[in-house]
């Protein structure tokens, strides 16, 4: 049964036989693509492929990816104009090379039953995974920035390397990537036969991420991990030699994760020494013959580096729980026993003992079914404020879900989601983006995208949309969130805020320079006022995998050249009641703060990424947004002033805690590269850091806990009650320094 729209659905709960993805006529567009009819969705059936598990599907495949003028491997170093969702019918795909999937994609399954991806028992010797998220060029490098691979997903798909030899080196998916990716609902069959070199997960390099709900059959090393940080939640590993192997890190976050008859559970890496930390919590090992291979001796001794932290984990017949690098059984006076089922190896700060909640809730994207039309251009031209307010207010009406196709939808007020709506964009390219004069004065702040109004109740599921802005929108607040839900949180996953730099935006390398030297501000790159407010009658929110982004270079150019555009605040909590959950979260360039939280309570943060605005301190953080005390703003003209360097105080916090409680963050990296778009002043020789402190936790907060906290950067890792508390070169662990624990005195 096929349904016609124009651009944009609410799906509803009417019958069909496949699932709906399948069953609706797309019409998502790319406005800036040089192609008018280019397909941002494609079916992988519709280029050949059968999925009977006897034909070859390879070519098929690759063909549905790589149809129209798109970011292919060693031509395009990354853009946004040509993104495509591509689906995978139910079925047994048999391929016999890799599947090379291209910058700014997404691989979809019916998540109903699962297709699987096999690999012939002709797979090539040559080919580098079943799927190749990021080819190897033949300079030896990768087609794509680790660090700049944004904006893809595998989600609802099985990969099989059990028809391969066992001494092949097999990958079922080479996933190089960073911010704003997500692997989710997979699974990974692989060889069971004993020393077998087989593998479901590589990932070597990058700055992720999300990885969620994965199963993994069999491997000798199951999962390889090496990334500056990622989350990983509801991992179940089966029968593997090694499940996990980390080859490095800077610090990680892995949530509700399962070992079950496999050999080893954890394994850093011994030969490199390059594990920063590792905070595993909600989990379980068992019949396993070792849990973890730390690399760490001792708990508080020497570097940093081999953090490990251990809260609410079982281990049931394992023989031994974790071990050091020379083969010796650790026991408690070798892991530290810091309360409430928590255990830690690494480097403390902690005068007090508070806090005894575990078993954290976590949620993931809900599946969907049915559709019913709407109407709405998405064309980058068109004013589509009135079309997405009555799509909006329909959809709540009437129970049904709001489907946006992607495409660039111009709104030139703010748009009122209301409670009990569900909403889905297509190909992570479904923009909402503000634009005009409603959106441009800095003293009158307006939302772009309304969650509820003040004192609402109800729900929201919201997935795969960006919330932008066109030009100077000095003014705009891109999401503020209103609703309050008793029961069961609220849902958003995949929805992200991004600010200049890609093609639409009118805030690229053209119109904002980097500003290099000089403390001239364009107003025109004023671009948004904070990314992001959860009001003081908001509560009850889970929030996973979203990138608050304040862009540092033109996405669309193929230098990665460096723009300096202006966006005042990150994300603001203030939410009164509290229940908010952030699970791999980032916040990344905006002027004063990336995370605050203000008088707030009962917050979760598992694995929050920060990075503090290239550009600075010129101009120094109070330009161009002065404070807003309502907002609790910092005031840095009125706190820097005593430092004996003003200047290298002034600059964007990376997370203030005011007057806060119960703020539990399970792994944090608040990072500081650049000083005038310099980064000589990251690097571990420098005697000269980027910034002076990056992290705050005021007088009136109690009940606070960092697990796992990571900083570069910053010459004060901890500022506490107006004190620097804690510097961070002791604290050194690879290239950031390492807190395994931190917990501000006398809470």
């Amino acid at each position: 049964m096929r349904f016609s729209s124009i651009f944009c659905f609410a799906i509803g709960g009417k019958a069909a036989t496949a699932f709906w993805m399948e069953d609706i006529a797309h019409r998502g567009r790319s406005p800036y693509h040089p192609d008018p009819s280019y397909l941002t969705f494609r079916n992988v059936k519709d280029f050949g492929a059968i999925g009977d598990g006897v034909q070859d599907d390879t070519d098929a495949i690759n063909a549905a990816i790589s149809y129209g003028e798109r970011c292919n491997p060693g031509v395009c170093k990354g853009n946004t104009i040509s993104p495509a969702t591509v689906y995978f019918p139910s079925g047994t795909y048999l391929i016999s090379d890799s599947i090379i999937d291209l910058f700014y994609t997404q691989l979809i399954g019916d998540p109903t039953n699962r297709p699987v991806i096999k690999a012939s028992p002709s797979f090539s010797q040559e080919s580098f995974g079943l799927i190749d998220s990021n080819p190897y060029q033949p300079s030896g490098g990768l087609s794509w920035n680790s660090t700049n691979a944004f904006f893809r997903q595998i989600r609802n798909l099985e990969f099989d390397t059990t028809s391969l030899h066992s001494s092949l080196p097999a990958v079922g998916v080479h996933w190089p990537s960073s911010q704003a990716t997500a692997i989710t609902n997979c699974v990974f069959r692989l060889s069971a036969i004993p020393g077998n070199r087989h593998t479901g997960l590589l990932i070597e390099e990058g700055s992720g991420g999300l990885l969620n709900d994965l199963y993994f059959y069999g491997g000798g090393k199951a999962a390889v991990f090496g990334n500056q940080q990622y989350t990983a939640r509801n991992l179940w590993f089966f029968n593997s030699e090694i499940a996990i192997h980390i080859t490095w890190n800077w610090g990680w976050t892995y949530k509700s994760i399962f070992f079950t008859d496999c050999k080893i559970g954890i394994l850093m890496d011994q030969e490199s020494d390059s594990t920063g930390s590792v905070t595993l919590l909600d989990s379980v090992f068992r019949n396993v013959d070792t849990g973890i291979i730390t690399t760490r001796m001792h708990a508080g001794v020497g570097g940093s580096n081999g953090t490990l932290i251990l809260e609410n984990v079982l281990f049931e017949g394992v023989e031994e729980a974790v071990i050091g690098p020379t083969g010796l059984i650790l026991d408690q006076t070798n892991l530290q026993d810091a309360g409430n089922d928590l255990f830690i190896m690494g480097h403390l700060a902690d005068e007090w003992g508070l806090f005894a909640q575990t078993g954290y809730y976590n949620d993931s994207t809900p599946r969907r079914s049915s559709l019913l039309q709407g109407r709405a251009a998405g064309d980058g031209f068109t004013d589509d404020t009135q079309a997405l307010r009555r799509l909006f207010n329909d959809a709540a009406a009437n129970g049904s879900i709001a489907y946006l196709d992607a495409g660039i939808y111009i709104v030139a007020d703010t748009i009122l989601i209301p409670p009990n709506i569900r909403i889905v964009g297509e190909a992570l390219a479904s923009v909402i983006m503000a634009s005009g004069i409603n959106f441009e004065d800095m003293q009158n702040p307006r939302p772009v995208i309304q969650v509820g109004l003040p004192g609402d109740t109800g729900f929201i599921e919201w997935s795969d949309t960006f919330v932008s802005a066109r030009g100077p929108c000095a003014g705009a607040i891109l999401i503020e969130y209103n609703l309050f839900n008793a029961g069961l949180p609220s849902g958003m996953w995949d929805v992200h805020t991004r600010i200049g730099g890609f093609a639409g935006t009118n805030l690229q390398l053209d119109e904002c320079p980097a500003i290099t030297g000089d403390d001239t501000i364009d107003p025109y790159c004023i671009a948004a006022y904070m990314s992001m407010r959860i009001t003081s009658s908001a509560g009850g929110l889970f929030a996973e995998n979203c990138w608050f982004w304040v862009a540092d270079h033109d996405l669309e150019d193929q230098q990665y050249s460096r723009i300096t555009v202006f966006a005042g605040r990150g994300l603001l909590i203030e939410s009164r009641r509290g229940r908010i959950w952030l699970s791999a979260t980032g916040s990344e360039h905006h002027v004063l703060y990336q995370y605050q939280m203000a008088d707030t309570q009962d917050i979760y943060i598992g694995f929050a990424q920060t990075e503090s605005p290239y550009y600075q301190p010129h101009p120094l953080a109070r330009y161009p947004f002065p404070p807003v005390p309502s907002l609790r703003d910092p005031d840095f003209a009125s706190d820097c002033q005593n430092d004996a360097d003003p200047d290298f105080c002034e600059r964007a916090w990376g997370m203030r805690i005011l007057n806060s409680s119960n703020i539990v963050v399970y792994g944090a990296g608040l990072y500081s590269f650049f000083d005038t778009y310099s980064d000589n002043c990251a690097a571990r020789a420098s005697e000269q850091d980027c910034q002076a402190r990056i992290l705050s936790v005021d007088d009136r907060s109690n009940g606070v806990k960092f697990l796992g906290y990571s900083t570069v950067g910053t010459a004060t890792m901890v500022h506490e009650k107006g004190i620097d508390l804690i510097p961070s070169k002791p604290n050194n662990s690879t290239f950031a320094d390492t807190l395994a624990l931190y917990r501000p005195s006398q809470q």
